[in-house]
């Protein structure tokens, strides 16, 4: 039986974060502008995930910004892509 290597990821970047949906958006936006992925409080997040859930938040007004931070990661994920599309 011949095991593979494991496959190495270039540009990756692992953050962990928990507490705030504010350090989450701040990861969301480091990704966007590294063009990257990273994996947020355990759930990868891809490129396309972290700019979708981006342009909705600086899109919304103040009160729904505060709704949209206390989401989970991949519920805001999920939010963004519907509203996106």
């Amino acid at each position: 039986m011949r095991i593979e290597p494991t496959r190495v990821r270039q540009h990756g970047r692992k953050v962990t974060l928990s507490s705030s949906g504010a350090e989450r958006i701040a990861a969301c936006r480091d990704i966007v502008e590294r063009a990257s992925f990273a994996k947020i409080d355990g759930v990868m997040v891809d490129l396309f995930s972290a700019s979708a859930i981006v342009k909705v938040y600086d899109a919304i007004n103040e009160a729904n910004k505060m709704k949209f931070e206390k989401l989970p990661i991949g519920k805001m994920a999920r939010v963004a892509l519907q509203l996106v599309n």
